[in-house]
């Protein structure tokens, strides 16, 4: 028997590491097109007549539309911490931004609990769990949440605060220039630099969020144009516009570069629509509730020759699952000993009409004010929400919230103090209708689930009774 030569024993040696590790030339890039505050109803694909966005609904429609997917949290600091830590938030404890004590304190019954404003650095990021499979990646846009890029395995980190120049203060530097025309142009030259891949873009656009501002010659196209029910403000509009017009760039950039067969885009936001310049009709409420216009958000994949074109999605989605996605799809091993709550969507992608998992859950022990134009949707017209729990199960969608929990007496004296508002989605889209007291059995079979849950994930629940508050209201 011959003995093989040397170079090619090597070259066979080689071969077999890199397929252990999953390089290969087939790995696709990613492309995390990831929105601010941008609602439900606010691109044309799903339903708006006033705001344009012909780039996302081009794109939408190449790829599967999903109808439910949902943030982790009803403002941006914790959908983003459990999106890019594949977790939770009572895992790393970002519930909020900044203080978990809105408002004023006479007006909170409970004591919130603690808040941090960002996540360990020992909590291991999607792009650190991309980087052994040989992905370079690039942290564009809002941050947020955690140390920075470069410090969680970014190779490349720019915002808004290391561009500097006026951008701190809002959407325009000092030139004149426009932040999401910047980042469109710092995420183009990612794209251009690693087009031999594989590569991560995680583009998070600070755009739809405050202040609200936009170019004025857009704006005015806007003011001419007719309303379309609670959408209506043209300079929001005109920043909606904007984000199209950086998506459209981005596709642009990959057919250019001939990477679109080799590239999943996804486009997501962080939460709801802002209540004083958009609304999310038929969804009830927006940013900073926990009704489905602060959470559910819109969301689609594109990824040409591997999903069906102009296809929809209906299974409930949530943030917490492109970690595991996107390890699926780079071949990459999840972190030893690191524990992900969420699930790979990519039986979805493949047209799969259900996903093996029994809920989806949301804690919030923290209070957020109102704003003008959420006061309506709200439970009562001080806080868009005040400390609350969520499961959705099924078609079913239950809320406890905390400040009129009662210990004892039973789940029906815990519904009649009002801790616990009951929907069935499939039926009451707009959460009109409580159940509570009807659907008794299935409140019940809820409640202990989500009991179960946030005793299983040690959920910090507030309980301590806040003395200005008690003082107040004596």
């Amino acid at each position: 028997m011959k003995t093989a030569p040397f170079f090619i024993l090597v070259l066979l040696f080689c071969v077999t590491q890199r397929s252990v590790a999953g390089v290969t030339a087939q790995q696709p890039n990613i492309v995390f097109i990831f929105i601010d505050d941008l609602g439900w109803t606010d691109t044309g694909y799903m339903g708006s007549q006033y705001y344009e966005t012909p780039n996302i609904d081009r794109l939408a429609k190449k790829g599967m539309i999903f109808t439910n997917a949902y943030a982790n949290g009803a403002n941006c600091a914790p959908t983003r911490a459990s999106l890019l830590s594949g977790q939770y938030s009572p895992r790393h404890g970002v519930y909020t931004v900044a203080n978990p004590a809105r408002g004023r304190s006479q007006d909170r019954r409970l004591i919130p609990i603690e808040n941090k404003r960002k996540f360990a650095l020992e909590k291991i990021t999607i792009a650190e769990a991309l980087k052994p499979a040989g992905y370079a990646s690039a942290a564009i846009g809002k941050w947020h949440v955690a140390a920075a890029p470069p410090e969680q395995g970014f190779d490349i980190g720019i915002s808004r605060y290391t561009l500097g120049n006026g951008y701190e203060r809002g959407h325009f530097n000092k030139e004149g220039e426009y932040l999401a025309d910047r980042f469109t142009d710092e995420a183009v030259r990612f794209i251009t630099d690693h087009k031999d891949g594989p590569f991560f873009l995680y583009l998070a656009h600070d755009a739809v969020h405050t202040p609200i501002q936009a170019k004025e010659k857009v704006i005015a196209k806007y003011k001419e144009k007719k309303a379309d029910g609670c959408h209506n403000h043209a300079v929001y509009a005109a920043m909606v516009e904007s984000v199209d017009k950086s998506v459209g760039k981005i596709e642009e950039t990959l057919d250019n570069l001939g990477l679109s067969e080799n590239t999943i885009l996804i486009f997501f936001s962080d939460n709801g629509g802002h209540g004083t310049y958009t609304c999310q009709k038929p969804l009830r409420g927006g940013k900073g509730m926990f009704y489905e216009g602060g959470i559910r958000v819109p969301m689609f994949v594109c990824w040409p020759g591997k999903i069906e074109e102009n296809t929809t999605c209906d299974v409930p989605v949530v943030g917490i699952d492109f970690y595991p996605t996107f390890l699926e799809l780079a071949g990459a091993k999840q972190p030893e000993a690191y524990p992900l709550d969420g699930q790979s969507i990519i039986p979805l992608l493949k047209g799969k009409k259900r996903m093996d998992r029994d809920a989806i859950y949301w804690h919030f022990p923290a209070y957020l004010n109102a704003y003008e134009g959420l006061l309506d949707d709200s439970r009562d017209t001080i806080f868009r929400t005040r400390p609350v729990s969520v499961i959705r199960k099924g078609d079913w969608k239950l809320l406890m919230f905390h400040e009129e929990w009662v210990l004892d007496g039973g789940m029906d004296k815990m519904a009649t103090n009002n801790s616990i508002e009951l929907y069935n989605l499939k039926e009451d889209i707009s959460e009109n209708n409580n159940l509570t007291h009807v659907k008794t059995e299935k409140r019940d079979e809820l409640l202990e689930q989500l009991i179960r849950w946030q005793n299983g994930i040690h959920a910090p629940i507030p309980e301590k009774e806040n003395p200005e508050y008690i003082k107040i209201q004596k």
